[in-house]
């Protein structure tokens, strides 16, 4: 299992770098302006419209699909997984249309400040990713289906062509036509679908065009996904409440909370998503199997895990945000204001780091236990109080007040979702994570004094790349010398498992 967590993390760090490339790309070549803001627009409108069903399908597809592997086997299994892509593949058209119909009303809602040229390229633009739907909706299923057959790498191997395919069609666009961006994002996610279909292939998989919408099991999935829509439906509201006020705020803001956002998520893919890629299926069948003791022991790990590595990166984020903004994007069209609209709405999305990645942890958790109910709640009370943050804290922050609402609404959805967890299953040592969390973060502080000052006195005599690592390699072996004199709980287990790790 370790292993396999490092193998995906090691992708994830190749396919995640070459996703900042690409973003450095557009920066370099177009800067944070009118045009990005179309652009990104225009690609988060068929991803947000997507969700509310991809999400549902995601969360409910890996416990339905594991139940019934184990009751009725593997040709009952394939058969649901079938109708559910026939099904979903419906309501994908269903969206593609209202889209195609209405894509200025669509985009005015996603981005009411726009005008003139920026809304025309807007809606030309959200017109030609419209049809990436149907892919997503593909990759969304076969992803779940790849990982509960314990496929993971494929999964995040495919974000290799699509970030390649991306950099190409950045640069090409870029002396050539403006619409050749837009149509080559469509191209690259065609490709990253393609990808998976010979892995796919290897699973034995063979698509039945049958659509049976009143089977039981589908019905089943329909009833899971239904609380999870709702609840994505909340995070969608909370990201069209940013953006609107960002497009409100400043020209580029929009383009300036998508940079500063992808850092975080970065860090989160990274460390976050590479466990719980591996664990849900793991938990899933815990849960089938009623093995709530051995269930509560895996995620009390997964949570203090993901708090030793998430606390200091925020902390380090928001010591370094100007450096980091200016060694990822300084360059070309990427004037110094767009460093400092994009490094200050980065430094406070870095609070929210610890809320965001054990969010996700949580979640799927319940997602497990076929309760997606609880999160459901849990995001719409996070979404009132976003949008009430939103709206307070714009108007003395500009946009940065838009990510510190995001961070805390986030904080206090996962506070939500944990209480409700521990109600659920029963004790899960909170007094031990708590401590360690508390102990994490006295090491994160002195960490980040320690990089600081390294980096502070490297910049008068080294460069800026050669400071920035100085100070965080400094903050990395000071953060571990704290936590071992802190006396970590389990500071042995960790220890035990990297010395292992070396040896193989």
């Amino acid at each position: 299992m370790e292993k396999t967590v490092i193998a995906i993390m090691t992708v994830i760090v190749v396919t995640k770098i070459l996703g900042f490339s690409r973003d450095i790309s557009l920066s370099y070549f177009y800067g944070a302006d009118g045009l990005t803001d179309a652009y990104l627009i225009s690609t988060d409108i068929p991803t947000a419209f997507f969700s509310f069903v991809g999400m549902g399908i995601a969360a409910s597809f890996i416990p339905i699909f594991t139940k019934i592997q184990e009751t009725q086997g593997v040709g009952e299994a394939r058969k649901f997984t079938s109708n559910v892509i026939n099904m979903v593949l419906l309501v994908s058209t269903g969206i593609v249309v209202l889209i195609l119909l209405f894509p200025q009303a669509i985009v005015k809602v996603f981005a009411s400040g726009f005008e003139g040229e920026t809304l025309k390229i807007a809606i030309d633009f959200t017109r030609i990713a419209a049809l990436s739907i149907y892919f997503t909706a593909l990759i969304y299923v076969f992803n779940g289906y790849l990982e509960v057959h314990k496929r993971f790498l494929p999964t995040v191997l495919a974000g290799l062509p699509l970030n390649l395919m991306m950099l190409f069609v950045i640069y090409l666009s870029s002396f050539t036509n403006i619409y050749v961006l837009s149509i080559g994002t469509l191209v690259a996610v065609v490709i990253q679908f393609l990808f998976l279909v010979p892995w796919i292939r290897k699973t034995g998989y063979r698509h039945s065009f049958k659509l049976a919408p009143k089977e039981k099991n589908l019905k089943k999935m329909m009833y899971l996904a239904v609380p999870v829509i709702i609840g994505v439906s909340a995070d969608q509201i909370n990201v069209l409440v940013d953006r609107t006020l960002a497009s409100q705020i400043v020209e580029g803001g929009i383009s300036a909370l998508t940079y500063s956002h992808r850092i975080i998520f970065f860090i989160q893919a990274i460390f976050v998503t590479a466990v719980v890629t591996v664990m849900f299926p793991k938990i899933s069948k815990l849960a089938v199997k009623k093995n709530m003791a051995e269930l509560k022991h895996i995620v009390g790990k997964i949570i203090t895990t993901v708090a030793l590595i998430v606390i200091p990166a925020a902390v380090g984020i928001m010591i370094f945000s100007t450096q980091i903004t200016e060694l990822l994007f300084g360059r070309g069209a990427f004037e110094a204001s767009e460093v400092a609209l994009t490094s200050g709405a980065l430094f406070f999305y870095a609070v929210g780091m610890l809320g965001f990645g054990l969010r996700e942890v949580l979640v799927k958790v319940f997602y497990s236990l076929e309760d997606s109910r609880t999160p459901m709640i849990s995001a719409f009370a996070a979404m009132g109080m976003n949008v009430g943050l939103n709206l307070i804290l714009s108007r003395f922050m500009g946009i940065n007040g838009l990510a510190l609402a995001t961070s805390i609404a986030t904080l206090f959805c996962t506070g939500i979702l944990y209480l409700s967890l521990v109600k659920k299953v029963g004790s899960m040592n909170t007094k031990r994570i708590t401590m360690d969390i508390l102990k994490a973060v006295i090491a994160s502080i002195v960490m980040g004094f320690a990089a600081k000052s390294i980096y502070s006195l490297l910049i008068e005599t080294s460069g800026e790349i050669l400071a920035l690592a100085g100070g965080i390699t400094t903050g990395i072996l000071v953060y571990a010398i704290m936590l071992w004199l802190l006396q970590l709980s389990d500071i042995g287990y960790y220890k035990s498992r990297i010395l292992a790790l070396a040896k193989r």
